[in-house]
């Protein structure tokens, strides 16, 4: 699993231009193609597309196609499968992190009509600016290529970003998109864990994705299943690994891969145990 942008700041292929913890401008260049990369985005992120595309496959298997020049805003807690497509081999984006408190600032100077009941939106979408491309260009030539790396300047270019978005969109619109973001937002539990009991994640990241303290997502678990999550997430990981045995042969390490155990060190052998017992019991 990929803790975005934590891991990006290891890639050779990324370059932090402002930095400050989780909060940073990020710069990434590819010359190959990138595909099904898994991750799971800790902080909101305003990305734009200078050159190739982007596909993004959401948890509710929506596909979002960024093209060269556009801008998508994604808000933390999505866990996405994304592409990048290089153009004339080349794939640049611009990347912006930030937490509520860049947003609270921002909306302590912005005006917000009635919010709407309706959901808030998994993306925000733009399409060519030109001025937010002429603002990408100038960010990266001023602070990365003179080497300008003080985190002063951080908050005030994100913020310039925001303002600069919400001049573009309808009025108010941005605003209160960014103001239902930092409102508690709940996600229906079966659908959700359906769909991601496979996922390499904590308990805490089921929580927090479905809009949860881990207490009440515990809770409410329970009341769907009548079961605890994690002898549910055993369960079902349990019976996914031998479907795929029926089907196919496989070591148990990519077996544990394929069923959500990237990130325990232990897990592997407890699940080769298990099928042990359970092929035992078969022949």
């Amino acid at each position: 699993m990929i803790l975005i942008p934590q891991r990006l700041f290891e890639s050779s292929q990324v370059k932090t231009i402002l930095r400050d913890g989780n909060v940073c401008i990020l710069n990434k260049s590819l010359t190959e193609p990138v595909v099904n990369r898994e991750g799971y985005i800790s902080n909101h992120v305003i990305s734009i597309v200078l050159s190739g595309e982007q596909k993004i496959k959401t948890y509710d298997d929506e596909i979002i196609h960024v093209k060269s020049n556009e801008v998508l805003f994604i808000p933390r807690g999505m866990y996405y499968i994304s592409d990048l497509i290089p153009e004339n081999g080349k794939f640049v984006s611009l990347l912006f992190y930030f937490d509520d408190s860049i947003i609270q600032e921002f909306l302590s100077t912005s005006k917000v009509s009635e919010i709407s009941n309706k959901a808030v939106p998994d993306h925000l979408k733009f399409g060519v600016v030109p001025s937010v491309k002429l603002f990408a260009e100038s960010l990266i030539s001023i602070y990365q290529t003179q080497n300008l790396r003080n985190k002063n300047f951080l908050n005030l270019k994100i913020l310039e970003l925001l303002y600069l978005l919400n001049g573009l969109a309808k009025e108010k619109q941005f605003a209160n998109f960014l103001f239902r973001l930092t409102l508690p937002k709940k996600r229906n539990i079966k659908v959700f864990m359906e769909k991601n009991y496979d996922k390499p994640l904590k308990m805490e990241d089921y929580a927090y994705l479905t809009g949860r303290s881990l207490s009440t997502f515990r809770r409410d678990f329970k009341s769907f299943y009548d079961i605890t999550p994690q002898k549910w997430i055993k369960e079902k990981r349990l019976e996914k690994a031998l479907n795929i045995l029926s089907q196919k042969e496989i070591s148990v390490t990519d077996l544990a891969f394929e069923v959500g155990y990237k990130i325990f060190l232990t897990s592997s052998k407890s699940l080769k145990i298990k099928l042990d017992n359970h092929l035992s019991n078969i022949f």
